[in-house]
């Protein structure tokens, strides 16, 4: 298979977006309760031990709360994006912005009706700003891309 530029970047996108989803679990998998899903699922491939084992050894560091409850959140959120570009890369159709629009567009309105005492749960101005970032990050980087590209094609 010929690797073109194109399949680079959405290669590039598919790998950073699989790190922050790494990083995500491994944040809740080391430093959150164990009453979430995340550890039956650990559970269920037989990787408990090793999830126990590593508790262990991070048992006493201090990490900062924004890192263990909202960071996480943050990285899902950017994950899902990189992903959804890198598979439908070439697609430039209305349907992959509004599937990738999905996820970032939930979490902050459901954040934002939380403010409002409007759905269940606890607003958090961190959530807010982790789940704000990607969306806007990706579009700016994607919005100075083009620049790049019409100032060179225009030279």
């Amino acid at each position: 298979m010929h690797v073109t530029r194109t399949n680079k970047v959405a290669i590039s996108e598919f790998i950073i977006g699989g790190l922050f989803l790494v990083c995500g679990c491994a944040i809740y998998l080391l430093f959150r309760t164990k009453t979430l899903n995340i550890y039956r699922w650990t559970s269920l491939i037989g990787f408990s031990d090793y999830v126990d084992y590593m508790r262990q050894q991070v048992l006493y560091w201090n990490i900062p709360s924004f890192v263990k409850y909202c960071l996480p959140d943050g990285l899902y959120c950017a994950a899902y994006i990189l992903m959804i570009d890198a598979i439908w890369y070439n697609d430039k159709g209305i349907m992959k912005k509004i599937i990738m629009s999905f996820v970032p567009i939930v979490t902050i309105i459901s954040e934002v009706l939380q403010y409002f005492g409007l759905i269940k749960g606890t607003f958090d101005i961190y959530d807010l700003t982790c789940y704000t970032i990607p969306p806007v990050a990706y579009v700016s980087a994607k919005y100075a891309n083009i620049m790049f590209n019409y100032k060179r094609i225009k030279e």
